[in-house]
């Protein structure tokens, strides 16, 4: 595993905590909420998270800046 895709790994899992971080803050918030502004109770909302594949987008842009980068 190279150095930048050890570190897109790393972002990809700092960015999913703080997406759940921030539906937890929401969740407490709302916790006495009685009605929505659609009238109806409140819903707790849970993340789910997918498997991103090998090809993002992140590693094709930093496979085209390398190879074009690297002039000799």
């Amino acid at each position: 595993m190279s150095l930048f895709s050890s570190l897109s790994v790393s972002a990809s899992g700092m960015t999913a905590q703080r997406t759940r971080a921030e539906l937890l803050v929401e969740n407490l918030a709302n916790a006495e909420t009685t009605r929505t502004p659609d009238g109806g109770p409140y819903r707790r909302k849970d993340v789910v998270f997918q498997s991103q594949g090998v090809d993002s987008p992140f590693a094709g842009v930093l496979s085209d800046e390398m190879n074009g980068g690297a002039t000799g």
